[in-house]
């Protein structure tokens, strides 16, 4: 199917659940808009706008960065192109700026699929799919990957949506993030170490205020429930606003609420749910390695409030 180029994020794809609405785009496979009552839950942009700070956008086979675009694989040494030439990093995978390709559409639902094929630097075949739903509970997503190759392939995935209020500024907003520690990052957003945030003002556990806080920072997940969901809020003075839960497929989550979509800065906070932390194709932790023919799958969602 081929693009519609008047409109940079390409096709649409809208479903509605009573007063949900959420559009779906092919450029990248991701969320161009969530509101419910017309009250955005997860900050959007125009149809007529490419995707701006990364927002909506399916982060794969990579979340985040790889540090200097090197990593050792299989006993071979893989070279990706640097996305973020300032810092010298791989970043956000390969599919975000692709064209995915419809499976299904009913009224509440879109299934779209994209096949990673190799190339330099990432010598691995992938077939990923994503099955977007509107319920009596939210919005719901469904990921999975399946290597297709004939070799063992590296592999992770994020997501990244941003919270919000409506767009109003968020400096009276309460954020709370599963997590009881955050990874310490250098100057290039490449981890150094780890830290428990307990008596810190890293610590959103119970809820925290935002403030002047300035986020850009991954967190290991530690607060799951009996069934092994995390849950992140954001809310305000009213407790109105939006959760977002991920499975224990994602043990990992990075917050940012700096220059978000609109481009002003502390209207959204990005939430990105992550398989594994910044370059872990380097440092194997959390990294999935998917046989010939194995399939991964991983759930996360949004819930208004």
């Amino acid at each position: 199917m081929a693009a519609r180029w008047n409109i940079p994020s390409g096709h649409q794809w809208t479903i509605e659940a009573g007063t949900q609405r959420a559009t779906l785009v092919e450029i990248g496979g991701g969320i161009r808009e969530y509101t419910v009552n017309g009250r955005e839950i997860l900050a959007g942009y125009p149809a007529d706008a490419m995707a701006a700070k990364g927002v909506g956008q399916i982060l794969a086979p990579w979340p985040n960065r790889i540090r200097d675009g090197k990593y050792t694989f299989g006993g071979e040494d893989h070279k990706l192109s640097w996305d973020e030439p300032e810092k010298r990093t791989a970043i956000h995978g390969l599919v975000r700026w692709e064209m995915w390709d419809r499976l299904d559409h009913t009224p509440t639902a879109v299934t779209l699929a994209r096949t990673v094929q190799p190339r330099p630097g990432y010598p691995f075949a992938l077939v990923l799919r994503v099955h977007y739903s509107l319920g009596k509970d939210g919005l719901k997503v469904e990921h999975q990957a399946t290597n297709v190759g004939p070799n063992p392939a590296p592999f992770g995935l994020g997501i990244h949506p941003y919270l919000t209020l409506g767009g109003e500024p968020l400096d009276d907003a309460t954020l709370r993030l599963p997590a009881g520690r955050r990874i310490l990052t250098d100057e290039r957003l490449l981890p150094t170490g780890v830290e428990d945030v307990d008596g810190t003002e890293w610590d959103y556990r119970k809820g925290r205020k935002i403030g002047s806080a300035s986020l850009d920072t991954p967190f290991v997940v530690t607060e799951r429930d009996a069934d092994g969901i995390a849950v992140s809020e954001l809310v305000d003075a009213e407790g109105r606003g939006g959760q977002l839960w991920q499975d224990a497929s994602f043990g990992w989550v990075q917050a940012y609420n700096g220059v978000g979509p609109n481009g002003v800065a502390n209207q959204a906070v990005a939430v990105e749910p992550m398989t594994c932390p910044p370059d872990a194709f380097n440092s194997g932790e959390g990294l999935i390695t998917l046989q010939p023919g194995e399939r991964w799958s991983g759930t996360w969602g949004v819930r208004p409030l």
